[in-house]
């Protein structure tokens, strides 16, 4: 059985950026209406 540690389980870092990249591109506006309106920044 093997056993994993932190070190094998944790994302690389090219993956890390791609998260960060895309939680600040991506914006969701809620209109007066009470909808929700998702957008990309680029």
């Amino acid at each position: 059985m093997a056993y994993f540690t932190q070190e094998e389980s944790s994302p690389r870092k090219s993956t890390i950026k791609l998260i960060k990249q895309i939680a600040y591109t991506y914006r969701v506006m809620k209109m007066a209406d009470g909808n929700h309106v998702s957008f990309c920044l680029n």
